[in-house]
């Protein structure tokens, strides 16, 4: 709540430098956000990838990382599913799950690196997924110019959309029409909410799930009962990096149907949605439909105020990063002795 009133305090004086009364930004930002007509369509185009990166974030979370990668992963399902959106002739049934696929596939080997890297030298994961981000977009480049079959899928893709096979349903043109008009918001909310489904579920009952959660908890005694923590580190990391693949493609098959540079990157603020959310899956969830209306809200307020839209795509960051103190806090600087969260996991030291 204190850190929430900071957002708006801090907003409301870049609102009254630019000339505009505050109480009517934010009014009118409530209450597109609650109540404006059709947009919840709007948030649900905009919540999609951001709850699929959030859960991908988690998914390191719970393995003890941090992955900064996550918005070079998601440009890498991005591309490999615009490729493969165009590229493979399959029926719808298996075309979706296929692109999702192989895509979740190449985000997961993007996300091997990083996590490589700190098995054989210890350099932080952070770094290094820092250091990919701003390499990948060039080496997707070079895949799709050396490679012939991935440069024509590519080209393929650009000019004329991936197949429709591949595409993921607009609500727009599920209603003719009725629902949906003027956004891109498609059941790729679906394959979210299954993903979050699949994800909480194998945490939570599977054996590997267990062996996560104990790992977390305490690495040291993990080890002592015969669980290789580093490997669950590792795993981790792929998962993560697959996860956050999949955000990518879905936006690729729902919103754009073909390769989009300069889209909606959602990787870093992911990360701390899933803080927002506690670091649970269904935490990613909530707060990534909150933040999806929240962005649908500032929308109308950029069409209505005198007010830039950068400025007001920097109130919403604001509010964001306010609302995630608390949990930059705990996981920069827990306490060992109190079960909080630090480096993404619970560690504790024997002494």
């Amino acid at each position: 709540m204190i850190y929430g009133a900071l957002s708006v305090a801090l907003g409301s004086v870049i609102i009254l430098i630019v000339g505009e009364n505050p109480l009517r930004v934010y009014g009118l930002v409530l209450r597109e956000t609650l109540l404006g007509s059709g947009g919840y369509m709007i948030a649900i185009q905009r919540a999609t990838p951001l709850i699929i990166s959030a859960a991908a974030a988690t998914a390191a979370f719970r393995a003890g990382a941090i992955n900064m990668g996550l918005s070079g992963q998601f440009a890498v399902g991005a591309s490999l599913a615009a490729m493969a959106g165009y590229g493979l002739d399959l029926p719808k049934p298996l075309h979706i799950p296929a692109v999702l696929l192989i895509s979740g596939i190449g985000g997961g080997l993007a996300a091997m690196v990083p996590a490589i890297f700190r098995e054989m030298s210890g350099v932080s994961e952070v770094i290094t997924g820092m250091i990919a981000n701003m390499i990948i977009p060039h080496l997707l480049n070079a895949v799709t110019g050396l490679i012939p079959g991935a440069g024509r899928a590519m080209w393929g893709a650009s000019r004329e959309g991936i197949r429709e096979s591949a595409q993921l349903a607009q609500f727009v043109e599920l209603t003719d029409g009725r629902v949906g008009v003027a956004t891109q918001a498609n059941t790729g909310i679906f394959v979210a909410i299954v993903i979050i489904f699949l994800l909480a579920v194998w945490m939570r009952y599977s054996k590997l799930g267990y062996e996560f959660r104990v790992t977390r908890l305490n690495p040291l005694f993990a080890e002592f009962g015969g669980i290789r923590a580093k490997r669950y580190f590792f795993l981790g990391m792929v998962l993560s990096g697959a996860v956050a693949a999949m955000a990518g493609a879905v936006e690729i098959m729902g919103v754009w149907r073909q390769p989009r540079y300069g889209m909606l990157e959602v990787g870093n603020r992911g990360l701390v949605i899933a803080l927002i959310g506690q670091q649970s899956y269904v935490g990613s969830l909530v707060v990534g439909v909150l933040f999806g209306a929240l962005d649908a809200g500032t929308l109308k307020a950029a069409w209505t105020t005198s007010l830039p839209r950068p400025l007001i795509d920097i109130l919403v960051e604001l509010t964001i990063i306010c609302l995630a103190l608390p949990s930059m806090f705990t996981f920069a600087s827990g306490d060992p002795d109190s079960e909080v969260d630090r480096l993404g996991g619970r560690f504790v030291t024997m002494r």
